[in-house]
């Protein structure tokens, strides 16, 4: 072998050798770009779950249309919407049709019924005493306003199924009026039980559409815009109400059905609530009214 070979193999191996070193540099530096990318991506998806959580925890109704917010109770002249076609004080007052109207006749007694649609004993009241309640309204005999009452969200603490459908019907009455009653008599033949009974939005919004509200707006309910709508508006009108001491009954409580004769509560001869088992007794009540 000549020098010059020896000198040329001497060369390439130097060449080899940068080659190799370049090639270990370029896989070091695809390794490092690698695991980089896996370090970013695991902490992208773990900040990804950590929004996830606190976003379930302090907004559960994204995504998920039988969740309620966590709604502060605020007065009622801080809340900014209220649905139309109910009156001042937040109650539905029934029309001879079958709607809901804000308007009261000053001129006749005014029967004001406060009701959860949770409530068994709310779903009695109106099974003995609808009739002669619309007779009433149809009659001009008296205005006669449901009002809404969401005491019993604690049978369902998470979905609040009272919240939900006080909101449908406030929902309702803002933009299909004339179905209110028909959707308020099928939330109460509905009626969940007390003992783990709940009702879902899309449940909510059927009942809306077979009660003839129109489909656009059922649809405002299924998907939970209803209640992030007029939430607000029964947890205040609800806080209102409970406090209101001209409501509580003679063991100084409130409950439903609370039923009052222009603003003031119905008790009977006995000094108790007035007994609405009887529908006689109603009727009485707003003649003698209607006479005094």
């Amino acid at each position: 072998m000549s020098i010059t070979e020896t000198r040329m193999t001497k060369a390439e191996l130097r060449a080899a050798a940068r080659a190799e070193s370049a090639r270990i540099q370029a896989e070091q530096a695809a390794r490092e770009a690698r695991q980089k990318r896996l370090l970013w991506g695991g902490l992208g998806a773990l900040l990804a779950v950590l929004i996830g959580v606190v976003l379930a925890v302090t907004q559960p109704w994204r995504g998920d249309a039988n969740a309620v917010p966590n709604f502060d109770v605020v007065p009622m002249d801080q809340v900014v919407n209220t649905p139309a076609n109910t009156t001042p004080e937040g109650g539905f007052a029934l029309t001879a049709a079958g709607g809901t109207t804000a308007y009261i006749n000053p001129d006749i007694p005014t029967l004001d019924i406060y009701f959860d649609y949770m409530c068994p004993f709310c779903r009695a009241f109106e099974d003995v005493n609808l009739e002669n309640l619309m007779s009433m309204v149809a009659d001009n005999e008296a205005n006669v306003v449901m009002h809404p009452v969401s005491i019993l969200d604690r049978f369902t603490p998470r979905t609040r199924f009272s919240t939900r459908a006080l909101a449908a019907a406030g929902w309702i009455a803002n933009y299909a009026p004339d179905s209110f009653l028909a959707f308020h008599e099928a939330m109460f033949q509905n009626q969940p039980s007390e003992a783990g009974g709940d009702m879902s939005s899309a449940r909510m919004a059927e009942l809306a559409r077979a009660a003839g509200v129109p489909a656009n707006v059922a649809a405002g309910i299924e998907d939970g815009t209803a209640t992030q709508t007029f939430g607000q508006w029964v947890v205040s009108l609800t806080a209102r109400n409970v406090n209101d001491p001209a409501l509580r009954g003679p063991d100084g409580g409130f409950g439903t059905p609370t039923i009052a004769l222009d603003g003031v509560y119905w008790l009977g001869p006995d000094g108790r609530p007035g007994d609405w088992t009887n529908p006689d007794n109603l009727t009485a009540l707003v003649a003698a009214a209607r006479n005094s």
